[in-house]
């Protein structure tokens, strides 16, 4: 995994509000195998076929409480809305914590997200889209 390449993407994929699928494909290009992110402060691990590399985010940005209960049906419509550029990242991880995920991990091989809990039988996976 390319790290100083993975930085660039994460820092070019936001200033540019880039469509999800081509910040994926352009994680994968760089070598990442996976990642996970924390709802509550954003922070993201991604994994490499022989690296990691942690991306946290500042003290000063503000954790989010995350609901006890898990709801699916909230996971779904809080995707829905963003997807369809309906709300900011910011406001997206607000309503997943809301809906009670505590991370979700990508793979980039089999091209899914697994919204979770962390507790079995609560998650959500979904398709990630190919960029054309």
């Amino acid at each position: 995994m390319n790290i100083e390449e993975v930085k660039r993407i994460s820092s070019v994929s936001k200033s540019e509000r880039w469509p999800y699928p081509r910040t994926f494909q352009e994680l994968l290009h760089a070598g990442v195998v996976s990642y996970r992110t924390s709802v509550a402060n954003d922070n993201i691990v991604y994994m490499g076929a022989d690296s990691q590399y942690e991306e946290t985010k500042s003290a000063s940005v503000s954790t989010l409480e995350v609901a006890e209960q898990f709801h699916a049906d909230a996971v779904k419509r809080g995707l829905l809305h963003h997807q369809q550029h309906r709300t900011p990242f910011a406001e997206f991880l607000r309503d997943m914590a809301a809906a009670g995920v505590h991370y979700y991990e990508v793979n980039m091989i089999d091209r899914t997200i697994n919204y979770t809990s962390g507790r079995a039988g609560e998650s959500y996976v979904e398709a990630v889209p190919v960029f054309e």
